[in-house]
């Protein structure tokens, strides 16, 4: 077996097939099938590419990264591969277009009896049930099963196993009836007669997904920090990192500071790949040229580090949730779906897992299991939700803290709420002009009106109107999410 030599941020010794890559024209190592953004990160290159008003992105915060590859804008250096000889060049939010479509892709139909939007634990659980009896797709927009469970290396409580061994058990339980889409988006859930509608574009092809039932597994999403130029290179989400290190094997950095209420889940992955790590309570503000040099707190410290990772809870990704016709409430710190006692936001369509409410991988399991059991009794089949619904009563659905943004203490243009290049001060001026709608908010500001239709900004854009109105946030109404309801090319859908 040949191994290469490790790169600045490799945490392990590489096996697998070196290609060599060319990043603003000087030669880099890199890996079969590893992402742009990830070969880029383990030579030490965190500045990718650079927002509409100049200020300097990486990969690990918000997204998607444009970037320009052989010759080629608009590639998003967060989802492809590298490939031997490819030429990449940072591209600006500015020059940001669609991707041509390239020739040959195809409009597929598939016909089942449940589509299962989401393949961690809660998706896995509603197909292992459904699998002897019905026919089941089961959708998945990365490149693993296991969600953000295969992103950890720690014992999980139920499973009683480590993590990721306990997705490879559960996955392996999959049978080859089975339709499985890994890498695939899917853009909504639309009626069509007697079925529904799920349309899921997997890289250059549009899938069509007919389906008696819909099981909504969507997952959650993390919480965006609010602090001091807290998009610039060297700032990663909780999920980046620990995707960086456990799937990739690649460092954020060697020196890294840590900060967030759930600062802790970070902190013992930091610890078992042997990097060093300063825990800061309190960000204001990040400093840096093309990554993040220094962090300083609101007691005014100063800590030199590499990198700033944040991790401050979870909560429901609603956009799927509200597209397909649900309606949400607030409760427990995060908005949530109001479904029936058959889990349901309408009839046809159940939503299990993170997406209902933050809670332990085995519960999010048991409950996919339980919404399973629901449709085989719908589709006449004995099944006894009971029992699932007994095991669920064990776990209680976690509450995050309501934060508190220090309005008066940062200096809100350096603030980003949104990726798209949407200020903290932008939005509170709005909102101090009296304007608390968040509908009008978001026309005003495009806040939400970028590539994640608000999955991580609209949640602090309520906490802002809250926090300057005084009303609770169960009292604030969010955009509905549309269709669809996630990044694609026009071209692929435009076959249709």
């Amino acid at each position: 077996m040949e191994v290469h030599l490790m790169r600045p941020l490799d945490l392990t010794e590489k096996s697998g097939r070196k290609v060599t890559i060319y990043f603003e024209g000087k030669e880099l190592e890199a890996y079969e099938g590893e992402k742009i953004s990830v070969a880029l990160l383990a030579n030490g290159i965190y500045w990718l590419t650079t927002s509409t008003e100049g200020r300097k992105r990486g990969a690990f915060t918000f997204g998607p990264v444009p970037m320009k590859v052989n010759g080629v804008k608009g590639v998003d250096g967060r989802k492809t591969k590298v490939k031997e000889g490819m030429r990449i060049e940072r591209q600006g939010y500015q020059e940001f277009h669609e991707e041509p479509v390239i020739e040959g892709g195809e409009v597929k139909e598939v016909v089942v009896d449940v589509a299962v939007v989401g393949g961690g634990p809660a998706g896995i659980g509603a197909t292992l049930e459904l699998q002897d009896d019905l026919t089941v797709a089961l959708i998945e927009e990365k490149g693993w099963l296991g969600g953000d469970m295969w992103l950890k290396s720690t014992k999980q409580e139920g499973f009683n196993k480590e993590a990721r061994k306990a997705v490879e058990e559960l996955t392996k339980k999959i049978k080859d009836e089975v339709k499985v889409f890994l890498g695939a988006s899917a853009l909504g859930v639309f009626d069509k007669g007697e079925y529904f509608l799920v349309p899921v574009v997997k890289e250059n092809s549009l899938i069509e997904i007919l389906a008696k039932r819909v099981v909504l597994a969507t997952g959650a999403v993390d919480s965006i920090m609010l602090f001091e130029n807290n998009d610039i290179p060297g700032i990663f989400r909780r999920d980046f990192a620990l995707e960086v290190m456990n799937v990739w094997e690649v460092a954020p950095g060697w020196n890294v500071a840590v900060t967030g209420s759930r600062a802790e889940e970070v902190i013992q992955e930091l610890e078992r790949w042997g990097i060093d790590y300063v825990h800061i309570p309190n960000v204001k503000r990040a400093e840096g040229d093309e990554k993040v040099e220094k962090v300083i707190d609101m007691n005014g410290n100063e800590y030199k580090v590499d990198a700033l990772i944040f991790a401050d809870g979870r909560r429901p990704d609603i956009n799927p949730i509200t597209q397909a016709g649900g309606r949400i409430a607030f409760g427990r710190g995060y908005y949530s779906p109001i479904i029936d006692e058959k889990h349901r936001i309408r009839n046809g369509i159940y939503v299990a897992g993170s997406a209902v409410s933050i809670k332990p991988h085995y519960a999010n399991y048991l409950e996919g299991r339980l919404v399973g059991a629901y449709i085989l009794k719908e589709f006449g089949f004995d099944s006894e939700p009971c029992i699932y619904e007994e095991k669920l009563k064990e776990y209680e659905p976690e509450s995050l803290p309501i934060p508190r943004i220090p309005l008066e203490k940062f200096k809100l243009e350096d603030v980003q709420i949104c990726g798209c290049d949407v200020s903290l001060k932008k939005v509170d001026d709005v909102i101090r002009r009296g304007i608390t709608d968040l509908q009008i908010i978001k026309r005003l500001t495009h806040l939400a009106m970028g590539f994640c239709q608000g999955r991580y900004c609209l949640f602090n854009g309520a906490l802002i109107v809250s926090q300057r109105t005084g009303r609770r946030l169960s009292e604030i109404d969010l955009p509905v999410a549309r269709s669809p309801i996630k990044n694609v090319r026009m071209g692929v859908l435009a076959r249709r």
